[in-house]
This record gives structure tokens, sequence and C-alpha cells, in this order.
């Protein structure tokens, strides 16, 4: 009676890995290419997060309201669920700075074909999110509606 309960189980658990294997999407490994310039003098009191996508290369520049001398640090990229994550860490600031702004870039290569919600934080704050929409006037060479993509007007 064991032998054909192991038996029975085995063939359940095979059969179970085989439908997770079937049903599941090859993961891509996204790509990140990351630059950031610190603009002093220059404040803004909110964040601007401003995304493209050219194929399967997503641009998003974004201004971070930060004190001078921060730094970001440790940029990082996700996908979750139809959430582009992007954010960084930033430096500890000193005593007295003044504002200043960050632009910054990210260049998101190999990004999932579908709706993506871009989401930004720099630091510990709550995400900035950004939408796209179809580029105006492109007309597509191929059946993909993700060729070209441009900011979405809020």
């Amino acid at each position: 009676m064991n032998l054909m309960r192991e038996l029975w189980l085995g063939l359940l658990v095979a059969a179970v890995g085989a439908a997770v294997a079937q049903s599941a999407e090859p993961a891509k490994l996204l790509r990140l290419e990351f630059r950031a310039i610190p603009i002093e003098g220059v404040t803004s009191p909110e964040h601007k997060v401003t995304p493209y996508r050219i194929y399967d290369k997503i641009v998003v520049t974004v201004s971070d309201p930060v004190l001078c001398g921060q730094k970001p640090i440790e940029p990082t990229v996700s996908v979750k669920d139809n959430k582009l994550l992007l954010s960084y860490k930033l430096t500890p600031s000193t005593a007295g700075a003044q504002a200043c702004t960050l632009v910054s870039e990210f260049d998101v290569f190999d990004a999932p074909k579908r709706d993506l919600e871009v989401n930004f934080a720099g630091g510990p704050e709550p995400y900035t999110v950004a939408t796209m929409r179809k580029c105006p006037y492109f007309k597509p060479a191929t059946s993909d509606i993700w060729e070209c993509l441009v900011p979405a007007a809020k």
C-alpha cells in the first residue's frame, strides 16, 4: 500500500511540475545602464519621471529633489506584475546642505512586451508613477504595439 501511495504522489508531483514549467513565461533578465548629473542651484519641489520606449529599450529620465552633495548609489530595476520598478539609494547629506536637483537616466534593456507602469523611488520615499501611451504618428513596421511609447498625460 505504501508503494502505491508513493507512486501516486510521485506522479502528482511530476504532473504539477510539468504544468508549472509549461505555464511559466521564460524570464528575461533586464539590463540596466544608469547615469546621473547633480545640478546645484536648481531645485524642483517635486519628482518628475519621464519614460520613453523604443522597441525593447525603455529610457526613463528622472528629476529628483535632493540635498546638494547627495549621490545616487545602487540603482536597481525590476518588473513586478505590470510595474517597472526603478530606484536607487542616496548617500547621506552634509549638515546645512542646500536643496538641489539630481537628474538621472535609467536605460532598461530587454523590457517585457506589455503595458508597464513606471515607478521610481530615490531613497525611502514612496514611488512616483508614470504611464506611457503609443507614439503619435508612429507607423509600426510590425504588429508589435510596444515599438514606440511616450509619456502619457496625467
